[in-house]
């Protein structure tokens, strides 16, 4: 009876290991600084941060949550991608942008290759405008490789 129950244990884990080789691997999703909050009212406010590729991955996805505080929301998120992690570059021409109406709403970007390093989430009103908002953000990301 042992080792009935010994085979079909050694069964499960092979079963197992065979399905995680032929599937994608992602990491937990981190949160990155916790929540940072933009006020802007009469000068222009940012949030940035860092998102640091350690690995040989082959997709990104991020997602930013954003929850309405006050005023009317005028701010978009983007994204930049370095080598260097000293000079970015947008990666995304068309930012994504926070609905007004919405008291929680989220953007996504999602890589589908990882050629850089450093990704940088920027969160900040558009092209210099000047607007009367409040927005708590807070980041999350996933890295995923795929097995050959």
């Amino acid at each position: 009876m042992k080792k009935i129950v010994f085979l079909l244990v050694v069964i499960a884990g092979l079963l197992t290991t065979e399905s995680k080789s032929q599937s994608a691997i992602s990491m937990p999703i981190s949160t990155v600084a916790g929540t940072d909050t933009i006020s802007t009212s009469s000068s222009r406010d940012t949030v940035s941060k860092i998102i640091t590729a350690t690995g040989p991955y082959h997709t990104l996805g991020i997602q930013v949550n954003a929850i309405k505080t006050a005023g009317t929301i005028a701010s978009k998120a983007y994204l930049y991608s370095s080598l260097d992690g000293v000079t970015y570059n947008l990666t995304d021409s068309a930012a994504a942008a926070f609905a007004d109406q919405a008291a929680t709403q989220s953007v996504w970007f999602t890589k589908t290759t990882v050629p850089y390093t450093y990704y940088k989430v920027q969160v900040r009103t558009p092209n210099g405008a000047v607007s009367t908002e409040g927005l708590a953000i807070k980041l999350y990301y996933v890295f995923r490789r795929s097995h050959d």
